[in-house]
């Protein structure tokens, strides 16, 4: 299905990044795992190499325009093109009800927005002559307020406008751009979220009570939605925000049906 595709996924070493990075390589793709972590990065290139992919770790801080530049210059120069990007690195942070500590306002924008515009800009050249696609992870908080998560819901907001933005400008030169919304998913980010607020057992509790689906999203879930995205099946798909939530955003929820 991408035989021939050469995929950029940042933070692909783990969670949503590491699951769609192996359906990439099963359907043919060159795949590059931009980030943070050698060890985690390298690991999952190795691994991916095993199965037969093509596959290579690139060690990339996405908030370094720099480091950014160079990310898609060598996958250009070594791989000879870039179809695919996966804007998936993110952070989230503990906040109150008045959002969090500036610092951590300047982290949560600083990678969830400057970061993904950063991959978007430079990769953008190589996108237009591929007639490319770019895939950005937003969450179900940028399109919907969430109490006690002010930063994070609005850096993700910024996301999903940067994406129909990005969709407009260059619709008619063949690229598409378009965001995924996941709800809680079973990913690191997820356990470390329930841990700073309450356990695990209290967050997985409140996780199914407020979801209609009743249970969270797994990392598999999502990796198959940006899989349909950066297919020729998708090719009038642009400018989208996609919630992949179980539910959670289709409307008002009748809370004391799903009493914490």
């Amino acid at each position: 299905m991408l035989a021939g595709r050469v995929a950029v996924v940042t933070g692909g070493a783990s969670g949503i990044g590491a699951a769609t990075a192996e359906l990439l390589a099963g359907a043919g793709a060159s795949v590059v795992i931009a980030g943070r972590s050698r060890e985690r990065g390298e690991a999952m290139a190795r691994a991916l190499g095993e199965g037969g992919a093509r596959a290579i770790f690139a060690a990339t801080d996405v908030t370094d325009p720099g480091a950014v530049a160079a990310l898609m210059q060598r996958v250009a120069g070594e791989l000879g093109r870039i179809d695919i990007l996966f804007n998936n690195s993110g952070v989230e942070v503990a906040e109150g009800l008045d959002g969090p500590r500036e610092d951590d306002w300047d982290l949560l924008f600083d990678t969830n927005v400057k970061g993904t515009w950063l991959c978007c800009k430079h990769a953008l050249p190589h996108l237009l002559r591929s007639r490319g696609v770019i895939v950005n992870n937003a969450s179900m908080a940028g399109l919907v307020g969430v109490a006690g998560s002010v930063g994070y819901a609005a850096s993700k907001a910024a996301v999903v406008s940067l994406t129909r933005s990005l969709a407009l400008g260059y619709a008619d030169q063949g690229l598409r751009v378009n965001a995924i919304c996941p709800g809680p998913i079973a990913t690191q980010m997820t356990w470390d979220e329930w841990d700073a607020t309450g356990g695990q057992d209290e967050g997985r509790r409140r996780a199914h009570a407020v979801c209609p689906a009743r249970r969270i999203g797994e990392p598999g879930e999502v990796a198959r939605l940006v899989m349909y995205l950066v297919s020729d099946e998708a090719s009038f798909v642009t400018g989208a925000a996609i919630p992949i939530d179980g539910a959670k955003t289709a409307g008002l929820m009748a809370i004391d049906r799903y009493r914490w």
